[in-house]
């Protein structure tokens, strides 16, 4: 997972203000919370995963539950196959079974194929808690 994710997103992480730490991020891939979904080829080689968490606020109540997708990455062989879109509704399906109150993501602005996936395939929209609604200046945007 580590490295489909440096393939896919490092070069945007290194240009983004977050920039890149691989041991951040493996730490973040083994948190006790972390789920998976992965999609293995006929070789059995990972061709794409999801890593999402429930994420709770304990100063809210239950109702502030949302399962939050930290991950969605697909080889590049398997892109534009519908295995983003398939990957997605199996995880708001775990989401609504869960009673999560919404699915949220973080995209980076300049990763325009991804913000289109999202918001023109899937449906998302700038969540209410993304910079962007606080008139902050950010290279990214929460979406739900």
């Amino acid at each position: 997972c580590l490295d489909l994710f440096e393939r896919n997103m490092g070069e945007l992480y290194r240009n983004s203000s977050w920039g890149l730490d691989m041991e951040e991020k493996l730490t973040e891939l083994r948190h006790d919370k972390a789920r998976f979904l992965l999609l293995l080829d006929d070789n059995e080689k990972l061709a794409g995963f999801v890593h999402f968490r429930f994420e709770y606020d304990e100063e809210e109540s239950p109702s502030c539950a949302v399962l939050y997708i930290y991950e969605i990455q697909i080889e590049s062989i398997y892109r534009r196959c519908g295995i983003g879109k398939r990957l997605m509704n199996i995880t708001e399906r775990i989401a609504r079974n869960e009673s999560m109150l919404k699915v949220l993501l973080t995209v980076f602005k300049s990763n325009q194929e991804a913000m289109s996936f999202y918001t023109k395939k899937m449906g998302y929209n700038i969540d209410e808690t993304s910079p962007t609604k606080f008139g902050e200046s950010a290279d990214y945007e929460i979406l739900s």
